[in-house]
């Protein structure tokens, strides 16, 4: 959620920075803007959906779409960002 609110990010994802073989390789992201509002939303997302595992009753459903919806929205995101870098790519 901070990521959300403050458009910063900076974390390394999996790996072991002291290693020295490629396949132990750190993933280091660094977003600003739009894309940390993004990783922000993800982040949230999985904790809506784990909220709605822990509701019972019927509430559980609309909490669950929620979350999934917002997870399916920074999926979309990605795959725009991703088409558009081809096609710049390509131009």
């Amino acid at each position: 959620m901070w990521f959300a609110i403050t458009q910063k990010t900076g974390f390394m994802f999996g790996g072991d920075p002291d290693s020295q073989y490629k396949r132990s390789a750190v993933m280091y992201v660094d977003a600003t803007g739009t894309d940390a509002i993004v990783i922000g939303c993800f982040f949230i997302a999985l904790g809506i959906v784990n909220a709605a595992l822990g509701v019972r009753g019927k509430r559980r459903i609309p909490v669950f779409w929620t979350g999934a919806g917002l997870m399916i929205a920074t999926f979309v995101y990605g795959l725009v960002q991703i088409v558009l870098a081809v096609v710049h790519f390509f131009d």
